[in-house]
């Protein structure tokens, strides 16, 4: 439900998600095809509060366009005082809804006693006068919140010389691999076909560059029949395992299908792969049997990475990488991200601190800067605030409070207010217009930007969660292990269907079309640097504390380090903000 609703830009309050629920299948849909259809004329961003769920459940379409088509939404969202009668139409023809009843369910979060409710709108209006006082409680919430954060800057008294103040930004988006404004599919079957045929034809030609070959067609190789060193590539489409312990792999191009075989002994030695993955776009090579039917695999090929010597940048410029703010969670640690915009701003304990910060140039976000409202069920329990354009506005008081001169690039993650299929296309302007246009730059889920010439892809890094469960050298605990098995595939997430959903772009967005400089990821909540092939691996923490959902899992988040790095050295010394201190690794 909250995915459909997702898909459509309307986020669902928490009352209105229990009311939903209860709703039969009948009702559900009828008023979804309302709101689908209100929302194809009105290109507004809505949260689907209890007034305007209301208002959709007991009046026609066309009072609802008469009354609401010029209304301003966002408006009614951002407003700092409670919604006056002007702002919100009542009028005596909007017919009310009456016995909406709440049956009982269990829901995850809280205990809490279960009640059937029968509310109409008399109930509302008795309501009214206690729901007005914890809303203006709310408002005055809020303000107290965004005046603090507002107020950081000018409480840093230190003053230093800020060395990237006189260095030029260079920022340059490669909108090519942005799905930002492009996006096409409705999930049919056709556009299913030709999101694979892109997949299966853009990392075949890596494979047959890099090696110089070019693939055989799978449907003719029945004229190859005894033959050795033939090469093949294609997408796999199914394996298995034989009792003896081989690998039976079945290869798809554009033309057919083709089994290979892969040695036990082979995989062992390590000669051949053996986590190969449903999806991936792998070449083989080897000798055909006599009946030309099946290939006996020597060598495996994979798009992978170049290995090369580390990129620099010509001048001494710092970034700090991070990624799950979750603003709007009570577990979100304000103090500890109010002190590292404080340190942005020359609040330093030592000179090695000043010499960091004033050279200091770019900050990569990589997704969920706030919890959002309907990611889970019960997630209202777990809110400060429940409002997902205010969580957003105090994200936005944040970065005002950076310093103009550093840069700020940011992607989304699953937490943010966008559609959840990948690849994600930007924030809606009814969120970036929240935010300072002088220093932050928005791209998709994933991103690719050159940063003072080097390649930087930015991946919020939600299909880590399927990578964990298909290799079993992938861990939770080592986030490098599973970004590179990502980079040696060029894909961000190589199998479809899993907890990663994915969209069928006509473009296969999530491929790595280029070899980046600097992998940046998130979403685990564990920091983790390395290098594979000259590529820096960064997967920045969390400024959230441990949820209970991580406690049951045993997953230990390392909230509140920043990992920053001068990226005009090749070594992989990595320094880390820890909460107010400076650490070297």
């Amino acid at each position: 439900m909250i995915n459909d609703f997702l898909n459509i830009q309307v986020l669902l309050a928490p009352e209105s998600y229990s009311r939903l629920q209860n709703l039969d299948s009948n009702d559900f849909s009828d008023l979804f095809n309302k709101i689908k259809e209100f929302k194809s004329k009105k290109d507004d961003f809505i949260l689907l509060d209890s007034h305007f769920l209301n208002i959709f459940l007991g009046n026609n379409l066309k009072n609802i366009f008469e009354e609401y088509g010029k209304f301003d939404f966002l408006a009614y969202y951002t407003s700092n005082e409670v919604a006056s009668e002007e702002q919100i139409i009542e009028k005596d023809d909007f017919e009310p809804v009456s016995e909406v009843k709440l049956e009982n369910e269990e829901i995850i979060g809280p205990k809490r006693e279960n009640k059937v409710y029968d509310l109409d709108f008399e109930d509302i209006e008795e309501e009214e006068p206690e729901l007005d006082e914890i809303h203006k409680k709310l408002e005055e919430e809020r303000k107290e919140r965004i005046l603090e954060v507002r107020s950081i800057r000018e409480s840093v008294n230190n003053k230093i010389n800020y060395y990237a103040k006189d260095i030029d930004a260079q920022i340059h988006v490669y909108d090519e691999y942005d799905v930002t404004g492009k996006s096409t599919c409705e999930g049919t079957l056709d556009d299913f076909v030709k999101y694979f045929k892109d997949r299966c034809s853009t990392l075949r030609k890596i494979i047959e560059l890099k090696n110089q070959k070019k693939a055989y067609p799978l449907n003719q190789l029945f004229r190859r029949k005894k033959e050795n060193e033939v090469f093949i590539a294609g997408i796999v489409s199914d394996v298995n395992s034989t009792k003896n312990g081989h690998k039976m792999v079945e290869l798809e191009d554009e033309n057919g299908t083709f089994r290979v075989l892969l040695m036990k002994d082979k995989m062992e030695k390590g000669d051949l792969p053996s986590d190969v993955l449903l999806d991936e776009v792998i070449g083989f090579e080897g000798t055909i049997n006599d009946k030309g039917d099946l290939m006996f695999v020597d060598r495996a090929f994979r798009p992978d990475i170049t290995p090369k010597p580390t990129k620099t940048t010509d001048e001494k410029i710092y970034t700090a990488f991070l990624s799950d703010v979750h603003v709007g969670s009570r577990e979100f640690l304000n103090k500890v991200f109010a002190k590292f915009i404080r340190f942005l701003n020359g609040e330093v304990n030592n000179g090695l601190e000043e010499k960091i910060v004033s050279r200091l140039k770019y900050i990569s976000i990589a997704g969920d800067l706030v919890d959002g409202v309907g990611i889970y069920p019960g997630q209202e329990y777990d809110l400060y605030d429940v409002d997902i354009i205010s969580q957003y506005a105090e994200v936005a008081a944040y970065l005002e409070q950076v310093p103009e001169h550093i840069k700020v690039i940011i992607c989304p993650g699953n937490h943010d207010a966008l559609r959840p299929a990948e690849p994600q296309p930007t924030f809606d302007e009814s969120i970036t217009s929240l935010f300072p246009k002088e220093n932050v730059t928005f791209v998709g889920n994933p991103g690719v930007v050159n940063m003072h010439g080097l390649d930087l892809l930015m991946y919020h890094g939600r299909s880590f969660d399927d990578i964990i469960g298909q290799i079993s050298s992938a861990q939770y605990t080592n986030p490098p292990s599973i970004m590179t098995e990502l980079l040696k595939r060029r894909h961000l997430c190589p199998t479809y269907g899993g907890r990663c959903p994915i969209a069928p772009e006509h473009v296969d967005y999530l491929a790595i079309h280029t070899e980046p400089d600097i992998f940046h990821t998130g979403h685990i909540h564990i920091n983790g640097y390395d290098n594979y092939h000259g590529v820096r691996m960064i997967n920045s923490g969390t400024f959230q504390e441990q949820t209970d959902f991580q406690k049951r899992m045993g997953i230990k988040p390392t909230p509140g380090i920043i990992p920053i790095q001068d990226l005009s050295k090749r070594e992989q010394h990595m320094i880390e903000w820890n909460q107010g201190k400076i650490e070297i690794n």
